[in-house]
């Protein structure tokens, strides 16, 4: 009977160590799923953040692109100007200064 009483405070014992490994497994759990949490939200926020930061900066890109491209085209109307007109006021020139020296001469 002995025996049995032993066997029988064995099982006890082990079943109250299993229900305490159980509630401290738990309790593990518990807290591993709030830290992913925690980890899940935290990593959300940077990706959002990093998002915001990337489209700051694409913006600042397209408008430095437009910015080059407003250059860009003045500086080639400026020189087409140039060149186009150039011709027009070499001819003109000596016509001016016709004009001029007939005013000077008809001044005096």
């Amino acid at each position: 009977m002995t025996q049995a009483t032993d066997n029988y405070d064995r099982l006890d014992r082990i079943e109250s160590a299993l229900i305490r490994l159980e509630s401290k497994l738990d309790t593990e759990i518990e807290q591993f799923e709030q830290k992913f949490a925690q980890q899940t939200q935290t990593l959300e926020q940077q990706v959002q953040e990093s998002r915001t930061r990337m489209d700051k900066w694409e913006e600042r890109f397209l408008q430095l692109s437009r910015d080059n491209l407003t250059i860009t085209r003045s500086v080639i109307i400026a020189g087409a100007s140039v060149v186009i007109l150039s011709p027009v006021l070499q001819a003109i020139a000596p016509v001016i200064a016709a004009l001029f020296e007939n005013g000077a001469m008809s001044g005096n």
